[in-house]
Order: structure tokens, then sequence, then C-alpha cells
């Protein structure tokens, strides 16, 4: 049903204070009616099931479509039970990438002893999970402006090979430098469950629906990389640390077969207007300027999907590689904003945020082996990896009420508000994994320094814990930046997925030389204080959040959103 009993108002700024003042009120970027009475569907549902109403002029194949174009399907208008097949599909990927990427620091031991015996020192041997999480970050900055060029399915497919070969060649080692460089090959592909896995996410659920997807998604791929990490060691083990990659390639090969027949595309152009950006101007300061007079159309049920006049979604459409012509104008355009958004305070904050907390969390995973194999833990190599275990809590409670509390209180707050969805009101979700992540660390820094102080629990803890203070940072981060500027989606993920890896990379690249010199205490003590001060620097976001998308909104729009 399409509301339009309020057509005479201009935007929804225009019933902000709750009344009409005789004033037009500039519309801000990301600022949207998200409840007319009911949810408002951002972006607009559409009734085919090809996502094209006729007569148009198909932007692909360039002529008059009456019956749907057979070279675009609406991902948005997917059976439920498709977009968690895809979920899951994602999932997987993300998992063998990330836990062959993480999951190693529970084999660290396996390898001390042959690497010091050809004079590679601890430092060096922390350099095999740190120089693979710059090489996620590299892997973003070449794949997402090709997934919104080309397509997601095809980058995703891709990747999935590159992730075999990755850790055929790791399993195939014949010495350090070539294990270090297999793992980077292994990186390069799975940068790509950071940041094109969760573009899938948020392009198959509304917006209303955005943050419980993404922590849906962040649930099934965290409960399936604890699993896999957590027995990592007994696995290494029983058949080699080198089967261990072996098997993750197989893995990674089954993968491949699944994400080919189940992993339909969801690259769709959409208007700003479908977000409720169409007239959005931002020249003129957020709490009120004249604007433009036109009419706000809110839709609060979708349409059903009209198989009399349009072709339907079908397996044979789903199977292709890629939809239309790739788009290699829009590569270097993704690029170019990616650099244009990094001069957004608001944006640069994020990034920050996401390049310590991931950093840290790498810096966690470096060096809790190395605790537990000393006295007085005592712990043999192959039970280093079972502190993991504390990440399976973290995906099957914390990340669903986290998820689940972000979206509530984004509908909460917009009824309070007359409607209207600040996307600000995210960052309210980040007040608890900040302080979480705080005390952890500095919990960590003190156990690891006093280790006869404290029981091996303190580990479990802080491998999960701070796994949850990253994680909500990232989904906090990834949920206020698309829902602030829709129209720079793909640039937005390049930034916090590509850039983190790189600010992460320079955060934990000197751990064991910082923990030498200034102990665990010093080194933990310093990544509890800067999480603590990036989380702080949210308050005035939060407050300020909407001027600076009122100002910086000009420079981040475009006619559509693919």
């Amino acid at each position: 049903m399409v509301d339009t009993a309020k057509a005479d108002i201009a935007y929804v700024e225009d019933v902000e204070d709750g009344s009409m003042d005789g004033k037009r009120k500039t519309k801000v970027m990301g600022t949207v009616k998200l409840t007319e009475g009911e949810i408002v569907y951002i972006p607009t549902p559409t009734a085919d099931p090809q996502g094209i109403n006729p007569p148009a002029l198909c932007s692909l194949c360039n002529s008059v479509v009456a019956n749907g174009c057979s070279l675009r399907s609406d991902p948005l208008n997917m059976a439920i039970w498709q977009k968690w097949v895809v979920l899951v599909v994602i999932s997987i990927f993300s998992t063998l990438g990330l836990a062959l990427v993480s999951g190693f620091g529970g084999l660290l031991g396996f390898y001390i002893a042959p690497y010091e015996a050809i004079g590679k020192g601890y430092d060096d041997i922390t350099h095999l999970m740190t120089y693979p999480s710059l090489f996620m970050g590299l892997g973003n900055l070449i794949g997402m402006p090709l997934a919104i060029g080309v397509g997601r399915r095809i980058v995703l497919l891709a990747s999935t090979v590159v992730l075999v070969v990755g850790a055929i060649l790791c399993a195939t080692q014949q010495n350090y430098d070539w294990h270090l460089w297999s793992r980077c090959v292994v990186g390069l592909a799975a940068g790509q469950s950071e940041a094109l896995v969760p573009m899938i996410t948020q392009e198959i659920f509304f917006l209303h629906e955005r943050s419980k997807a993404l922590m849906g998604q962040q649930a099934i791929q965290v409960s399936l990389t604890a699993v896999w990490v957590l027995f990592a060691g007994e696995i290494a083990n029983a058949i080699t640390p080198q089967w261990w990659y072996g098997l993750g390639a197989a893995l990674a090969g089954a993968q491949l077969v699944l994400a080919f027949f189940f992993l339909p595309e969801t690259k769709y152009e959409r208007s700003l207007a479908s977000f409720q950006e169409g007239d959005s101007t931002s020249e003129a300061d957020a709490e009120g300027a004249d604007a433009k007079v036109g009419s706000e159309v809110v839709c609060t049920e979708r349409p059903p999907l009209d198989f009399e006049r349009y072709a339907p979604r079908t397996w044979k459409s789903d199977m292709r590689l890629w939809v239309g012509k790739p788009d290699w104008v829009l590569v270097w355009d993704v690029l170019r904003q990616t650099f244009e958004l990094l001069l957004f305070p608001n944006v640069f904050w994020a990034l920050c945020l996401n390049g310590l907390t991931i950093g840290t969390n790498i810096a966690i995973g470096t060096t809790y082996a190395n605790i537990l194999h000393a006295p007085p833990y005592n712990w043999p190599n192959k039970s280093a990896s079972y502190v993991n275990c504390g990440q399976i809590v973290v995906a099957l409670l914390a990340l669903p009420l986290l998820g689940h509390g972000s979206d509530w209180i984004a509908k909460y707050r917009a009824r309070k508000n007359n409607g209207l969805h600040e996307p600000e009101t995210r960052i309210i979700s980040l007040i608890i994994p900040i302080i979480v992540g705080t005390f952890t660390a500095v919990l960590y820094g003190q156990a690891g320094q006093h280790p006869e102080e404290y029981h091996w629990f303190i580990y479990v803890w802080a491998v999960a814990a701070y796994y949850f203070c990253f994680v909500g940072a990232n989904i906090v981060a990834i949920t206020y930046l698309l829902d602030s500027y829709p129209a720079r989606a793909g640039p937005l993920l390049v930034i916090i997925c590509a850039f983190r890896g790189i600010i992460s990379f320079g955060t934990s690249y000197g751990t064991a030389t910082f923990v030498e010199t200034h102990g665990y205490d010093g080194a933990f003590g310093t990544f509890a204080g800067l999480t603590a001060a990036l989380g702080l620097l949210g308050v005035p976001v939060y407050f300020w959040g909407k001027r600076i998308r009122a100002f910086t909104g000009r420079w981040a729009k475009g006619e559509v959103v693919s």
C-alpha cells in the first residue's frame, strides 16, 4: 500500500516537530521515514520478480520492457527460505577464509620450535597471522570495486577458487617464506568475507531488518568458525598442520559447488528515490531551510508479486555468472569515491574504531597460545585452540541480542520521532561492546603479565569478549554508514573492511616487540585506552552526526544505487 495522505508535505523533515509551520525543511541524506503507523519498507519494494515495471527502458538490454527484463532480478523479492540459504552459503565462505587466517593462532605452537631452529624469532612467526590480515584489506580493495562494476556472484566464486589455491599452497609449503606468502594468498580471498558478504546480506533485506540480518549472518559465521578453530589444534595434531590446510582446501572446494548452485546475483540498480533520497539536498543547515516542494511517498505494505505480467525468478536465471555488461567506469568510480569518503569525519571515525578493534583482536589471537604453553599453565600444542570455545556463546547469544536490539532501538526511536529514522540511533548499540572491549583488554594484559595470579579461563573470556567488541563495532559502523549514505554502499564497505585491514596490520604488526618492551599490561593497557577513546568519540558523532550528513551529503549522491 502506498501512502500518499501527506502528499502536501515536501519532505519527511516537514513533520519533524510534529506540526507544519510553513517553513520547508531540508532533506538530510540518511534521515528517512521508517514508521507511518506501520513499518515503512526501505528501499521501496517492487511487485515484479524481475524488478522492472513496464513500460521501462532497461539499462542492460536497451529495450522497452513489457513483461519484465530477463537480465535482472530484484534480490529483495527472493523467498525468505532462499535468503537464508544465501546467508548460510556466504557464511560458510566466510568461515573457511577466516578460520584459515585467524584459526592459525591455535597452531602457532606447532611451528615455533621448527622455525626457531632456522633462526626465526617469535616476531617472525606472528607475521604468519599479521601479514594475511593486511592482504585481507588489499583483497577488498581489489574485489569490492569489481563486485560493484561486474557482479557479486562472480567475485565470490573467483575468491573461493583463490582460497582453494591458497590453502593447497599452504598445505604443500616447504619453508617459512613459502608458508608466509601462501597465507597471504589465503588472506586475499578471505578479505571478501568482510565486505562482500555484508554487502550481499544488506541487499536482500530491508532497512528495518538490516542489523538483525547482519547479526544473523555473523552468528552463523562465528558459530561455524568457532567450531572449526576450536578443534584446529586437535585436528592438526592428528593429521599434521599441513593436512589441516588440506582439509580447508577440500571444504573450500565443496563450498565452491554450493555457491555455484545456490548463490544468485544480488547486484541491482535502484533509484535514490527508493531510499527516500530522490529530492535530497544538503546545501542548507540541517535544522531548517526553504526547500523545493515535492511529495513524500512511503510504502507500508509489500505489493504481491505479479506472475501474470512479469517473468518469474527461475533456477536458470539464478545460475548466471553475472548480470548484464561489466561497467568498468563504475569500478574506477568506486575507488575514487572511496578516497573521497575518507574525508568525512563520521566515516573516518568508524574506520579508526574498526581498525583498532580488529588489530587488538589479532594481537590477542597471536599471543594467547604462547602464554598458555608456558608455566604455570603448560598446555600442550593440541589444546591451545580450545580457548576459542567462548566464541560459540558470542555467536548464539550475544550477537543475536545485539542485532535484534539495534533494530528494536531504531524502530522505537523512529516512533518517538514522528516516524523518522536517524542513522545515529545505530551508535547507541555500540555502548556495551566498547565497555566490554575496554575491560577485557585491561584484564588480558594483567593476566598475561602475571599469569600465576589468574585462572586460564581469563584467556577464554578475552578471546570471546574482545571478539564481541570487534564484531559489535563492525556491525554498528556498517549499519550506521549504510543508513547515512545509501548511494555509497560499496565504497563505504571498502573503507570499513579494506582500510581497517591496513590499520589493523599497523596495530598488530609489532605486538611481540611491544609486549617484550612494555609487558602485556603495558601493551594491552594501551589497546584498552585506545578502545575507550575511540568509543567515546562516538558521542560527538551521535549528537552532531546529522549536521555532518547535511554538509557531506552533497558529495555522496548518485542517480542510482547499484
